[in-house]
């Protein structure tokens, strides 16, 4: 499906080829492929370079020529309109919200518009009015992120004259983040606990945590053990945000040695599914308080 139309018909005609790519048929011939892109697309070099080579821009071709382009370069930044996941509950909706449980292993939302198995595709299913927020982001109304791995409450704003407000402001309305997770372990921790987080790997995949303050941003979280489980040698624990950084949850519990149960990327053991779940949030806007919480069904 190819939603994007030219900005000017008369250079080419196109069609689809199965559903990963789009072929063009140029009308007239082209200095190079760099061009028609920005012209056709109005599309940025920095999109550009995410999607080709510099060999493909530079080529120029003659009229009648053929020119095959990915479906995501064609479509990007668009929400797929078809969903390929579990169910996904609207657990509360108003006229500013939606507010989701969202499946562990999907994607919040998705990075390229083939990707279906997202929480905004889902929405796009049965709200599509809903997706004008935000448009020129892949996030569009989320209030935050959860990892794919993690479940639980995800909060969507509806209108993009509240949404720009309510992310600018998100740490001064939120009032409460608290996210419930089984670690590996006996963990009797307690209390706040503070460190620093910055990312030494390629393309800042995996967050680093440490005690010197010189080394990153600051991170802190209030700890609360549940209960512990002696046959299985876990913790289910209470973790209340106090930030809200990048993998904050898991890089911090395992520098503190008890890493969450199916977190084999921060040093666990394989498990069914990485033990993390949004539990509660609670929003208070216009002196008007919002709070909404769901348990973690596979706990």
């Amino acid at each position: 499906m190819v939603q994007k139309s030219l900005a000017y018909a008369r250079l080419s005609y196109f069609k689809v080829l199965m559903s990963s790519s789009v072929e063009f048929v140029l009308l007239e011939s082209i200095a190079s492929v760099e061009d028609f892109l920005k012209l056709q697309f109005n599309a940025s070099s920095t999109k550009i370079k995410k999607y080709f080579d510099r060999s493909f821009l530079n080529r120029s071709l003659a009229a009648r020529s053929t020119l095959l382009l990915p479906l995501n370069f064609v479509n990007d930044n668009l929400v797929n309109p078809s969903y390929e996941g579990p169910d996904i509950e609207i657990v509360y909706q108003d006229e500013l919200f939606f507010v989701l449980n969202k499946p562990a292993n999907i994607h919040s939302h998705p990075l390229v518009y083939e990707e279906k198995n997202n929480c905004l595709s889902f929405l796009r299913t049965k709200f599509p009015e809903y997706l004008n927020v935000n448009q020129a982001h892949y996030d569009r109304g989320l209030l935050y992120r959860l990892d794919f791995e993690t479940s639980g409450i995800l909060v969507y704003v509806k209108k993009a004259e509240s949404y720009k407000w309510l992310r600018d402001n998100f740490n001064q309305f939120a009032k409460k983040k608290i996210y419930h997770c089984i670690v590996q372990g006996h963990c009797q921790l307690q209390g706040r606990f503070q460190h620093y987080f910055y990312s030494k790997e390629a393309k800042g995949r995996r967050v680093v945590v440490s005690s010197d303050p010189s080394l990153g941003q600051c991170g802190e979280f209030l700890l609360t053990a549940l209960s512990f489980d002696a046959k299985t040698q876990t913790t289910l624990m209470e973790v209340e945000l106090k930030t809200g950084l990048r993998h904050q949850i898991r890089a911090q519990l395992a520098h503190l040695g008890y890493p969450i149960a199916g977190d084999i990327f921060y040093g666990a053991k394989a498990a069914k599914r990485l033990y993390l779940h949004a539990y509660l949030y609670q929003l208070i806007i216009d002196q008007k308080s919002f709070q909404f919480s769901i348990e973690p069904i596979e706990f």
